[in-house]
């Protein structure tokens, strides 16, 4: 077990596999009225899983390419740019990994420039003196058995529905006219993405994707995560709620939707009531509460999907790709004996040579003096057969 280049080159390619998978199945309406959002959320799983850990295991087999890898290698550590005098070279992989590096922390630095010029300005803010509202929030508490003094702002300027914060979580309400059925919806909904720890996940993903901007595979990687939260979300609130109250929920998403203002941004490290997205996935998460889908899917089904996760995990550890090359004659040192029955087989580029098992051992331009009594045949002639003869 380890950790090399291509084991980490492995990984993120199973973690753009995954993140197109989790683009793909958004999508499917079969899927989600059969299991849920729970697909969606196991690969999440498994892109966090496969991302913090790209190592090697004990049945990780090298899957070695003979042409593109090498090709490859052999012009990204090109030397590019050559400091003779000091014996100090630059190759293009070097270059880019720099510019990669320097990208990823300026948007880190953007991020939490911006994380902390919201927590600043929320900690200007009171906390909400609206007694029904903190009496809506003790009734959730109580109904989802879990206790925990969260600070709550409700101001005109925001336009959504949120939880925000890290540490110290914030619900943030829009100064909207909610009704009883419609506020106990609403908060329900900021409450479960607290409970289910969803800023976290959201967060983790934000800082995955900051890393490989530069994957195309990873543009959209963070609104699906998103997506999904917000369904998972919506299905633990179905759990509370009747059909009147979820017709209240849905009544008071439309109210939120209207009272948006484009022209504001919204924060990071955020799980919204309304998300950044098309109309699409708005109109997937109201036929997923109007057609009662959540209630009408049995947790044996999602269950399934346990085993078929963990099968699919370890299969991703099953390979690793690194460029193939023979190694040439210096890397074995001085070799003071050499065997009769070795031999060597005529290339394109020189002489390959080979032990008595078969085995490659070197590869040389030109055949030593000490080395001419040993048998030379030609490329694409059978080993043993010559030998037998």
């Amino acid at each position: 077990m380890g950790v090399t280049l291509f084991s980490f080159l492995t990984s993120l390619i199973w973690v753009s596999i995954f993140a197109i998978v989790i683009k793909l199945l958004s999508r499917q309406m079969i899927l989600l009225r059969t299991f849920s959002i729970y697909p969606l959320i196991f690969l999440i799983c498994l892109c966090l899983i496969r991302f913090f850990l790209p190592t090697e295991l004990f049945y990780t087999q090298i899957i070695r390419s003979k042409n593109l890898l090498p090709s490859l290698q052999y012009v990204l550590t090109y030397p590019l740019i050559n400091f003779y005098s000091k014996g100090i070279t630059v190759n293009i992989l070097e270059i880019l990994i720099l510019i990669s590096v320097g990208v990823a922390l300026y948007k880190f630095y953007i991020k939490i420039s911006e994380y902390r010029r919201l927590s600043n300005i929320l900690s200007i803010f009171p906390d909400c003196e609206d007694q029904r509202v903190k009496t809506t929030l003790e009734k959730i508490q109580n109904l989802t058995g879990i206790r925990k003094e969260l600070k709550i702002i409700m101001h005109k300027g925001i336009r959504t529905p949120a939880i925000v914060g890290f540490h110290s979580q914030i619900i943030l309400l829009p100064d909207i006219n909610f009704t009883d059925d419609e506020l106990f919806s609403v908060l329900l909904h900021e409450w479960q993405h607290y409970q289910q720890r969803h800023v976290i996940i959201k967060c983790i993903c934000d800082i995955i994707q900051t890393i490989f901007w530069w994957n195309p595979f990873f543009r959209y990687f963070n609104t699906e995560v998103e997506h999904t939260l917000e369904m998972h979300s919506d299905e633990k609130v179905s759990c509370f709620l009747n059909r009147q109250q979820q017709k209240c929920y849905l009544n008071a998403i439309i109210k939120v939707i209207q009272n948006q203002e484009k022209s504001q941004k919204k924060s990071i490290l955020t799980c919204c009531l309304v998300e950044e997205a098309k109309s699409d996935r708005m109109e997937q998460r109201f036929k997923m509460l109007l057609e009662s889908n959540y209630s009408k899917i049995k947790k044996q089904r999602s269950k399934m999907l346990i085993p078929i996760t963990f099968v699919l995990l370890m299969l991703s550890y099953t390979f690793v790709i690194q460029p193939y090359s023979e190694p040439g004659i210096q890397n074995y040192g001085i070799m003071t004996e050499i065997s009769s029955s070795y031999y060597f087989v005529k290339t394109d580029s020189g002489y390959n040579l080979y032990n008595e098992q078969g085995d490659i051992i070197a590869t040389v331009s030109v055949i030593d003096d000490s080395l001419k009594h040993l048998k030379i045949i030609n490329e694409g002639v059978n080993h043993e057969k010559v030998f037998h003869n």
